[in-house]
């Protein structure tokens, strides 16, 4: 069995490059993309977020604690991944069939050339102005809000975790 720390850190590089084409989608049934847009406010852009519910969900009235990933495009998915996904769907499908972990994941897309800027909390010669301020309030006062209002989550703090690699981290 695969351990959920030992998938998540495997993709080391820049994650901004187009989706190719011809992958081949691997994402799990439990993974959906959310069809509402998420404006980042004061950074005049939106993300798409990617959402894993675990496989019990639908028919239970239990509450999840909640994962937010950074480059969500890498998390579950072959045909969206930089270099390969990550596996958290699979990983955590066998988890939660073992009974060792359910969760729910919240995955936002990286914004490819924004990404070194958005995730950075510190100006930089190279990358530019930072904006890892107002991509941590996004996720806090934008995403998180909509995640707890139509979903069954343990909202608080002891319940919630935010994961990246590489840059993300």
């Amino acid at each position: 069995m695969r351990q959920l720390v030992l998938v998540l850190p495997l993709v080391l590089m820049a994650c901004t490059e187009p989706q190719q084409q011809n992958k081949v989608s691997t994402a799990a049934v439990e993974v959906t993309v959310l069809k509402e847009a998420f404006v980042m406010p004061g950074l005049n852009r939106s993300r798409q977020v990617r959402l894993y519910l675990p496989p019990g969900y639908g028919t239970s009235d239990k509450s999840y604690p909640v994962l937010y990933m950074h480059d969500g495009q890498n998390v579950f998915d072959n045909a969206t991944a930089y270099a390969g996904e990550w596996g958290v769907d699979e990983t955590l499908n066998d988890l939660a069939a073992s009974g060792q972990l359910e969760l729910i994941v919240v995955a936002i897309d990286n914004g490819a050339e924004k990404r070194m800027t958005e995730l950075n909390p510190a100006d930089h010669a190279e990358f530019g102005k930072a904006e890892g301020k107002a991509y941590v309030e996004f996720i806090a006062n934008t995403v998180k809000p909509y995640i707890d209002q139509h979903y069954r989550t343990l909202a608080d703090a002891e319940h919630t975790g935010i994961m990246g690699s590489s840059m993300g981290a």
